[in-house]
C-alpha cells in the first residue's frame, strides 16, 4: 500500500469547506477547550494546532488568549487555507504530523492540541506523531487530544458517494490512554462524549487533557 494518509489528506482538501462548515463551529468541545485554556502558562508562548483542520482549537484560544503565538500545521493545503481566514495571525504551516522536523529547531511549544489527527494515523505513524508532539512540546505543557473511540474491528477506507477515500483507525479509549501514557504524558483529566450531531456516522469520541512529562 502507498502512503494511506496522503489519500485521506486528498480528500480533505476536495471537502475542507463542506468539513468546516459542518464542524469547525460546533459547541460541543467548548468545554474541553477551556480546559486548555486555563492551562496555558500566564508568559507568552507559542501554542501548536496539530492536523488543525480548519482551525477551530486555534481560534477559540486566541479569542481569548490573543497574545500568544499560534502555530496551525495540517497536511492539507485546502484545510490550511480555511484556518488561515479564521485566524489571519496564525502561522500556516503545511506539514506531516508524522514528520515535524520542517517547524523551526529551537521552537518549544508551551502548549498544544490535536483534535482527531490521531483518527487518521496507524499505530506505528500515531506513534511516530505523539513522539513529535513529546519532542516539541517544553516540560510540563499541556496538550489536548481528542479521538474517535471505537471497536478496532472498524478501521478501514470509508467511502464516499463520489468515491473518495479516507483511512479511519478506531481504537478504545483505553488504548488512547495508554499510548498516550506511553509517549510520556500525564493524563489530567479524561471524557469520552458522543459524536456531534453532524457526524456521518454516530460514534464516541475521547478527549484527554494532558501533561508532558
Amino acid at each position: 500500500m502507498g502512503d494511506y494518509n496522503l489519500e485521506s489528506v486528498q480528500t480533505f482538501d476536495l471537502h475542507a469547506q463542506r468539513y468546516t462548515e459542518k464542524y469547525a463551529d460546533l459547541p460541543d468541545y467548548d468545554g474541553h477547550y477551556l480546559q486548555l485554556l486555563a492551562a496555558l502558562p500566564a508568559e507568552p508562548c507559542a501554542v501548536l494546532d496539530l492536523a488543525c483542520g480548519p482551525g477551530q482549537v486555534a481560534a477559540f484560544l486566541a479569542a481569548r488568549r490573543p497574545e500568544l503565538d499560534y502555530w496551525c500545521v495540517d497536511r492539507s493545503a485546502a484545510m490550511l487555507e480555511q484556518a488561515q481566514q479564521r485566524l489571519p495571525q496564525a502561522r500556516c504551516v503545511q506539514a506531516d504530523c508524522r514528520d515535524l522536523q520542517c517547524l523551526p529547531e529551537d521552537l518549544q511549544f508551551g502548549a498544544a492540541a490535536f483534535c482527531f489527527g490521531l483518527s487518521y494515523l496507524n499505530e506505528a505513524d500515531a506513534q511516530r506523531t505523539l513522539a513529535e508532539l513529546f519532542r516539541l512540546l517544553r516540560a510540563g505543557a499541556p496538550l489536548l487530544l481528542s479521538s474517535v473511540a471505537g471497536d478496532v474491528a472498524l478501521s478501514g477506507v470509508q467511502v464516499n458517494a463520489s468515491g473518495d477515500r479516507v483511512h479511519s483507525f478506531y481504537r478504545s479509549a483505553d488504548q488512547i490512554v495508554q499510548m498516550l501514557r506511553a509517549a510520556g504524558f500525564q493524563i489530567l483529566e479524561q471524557a469520552v462524549i458522543a459524536s456531534p450531531a453532524s457526524a456521518s456516522l454516530k460514534t464516541e469520541d475521547v478527549v484527554l487533557l494532558a501533561r508532558r512529562g
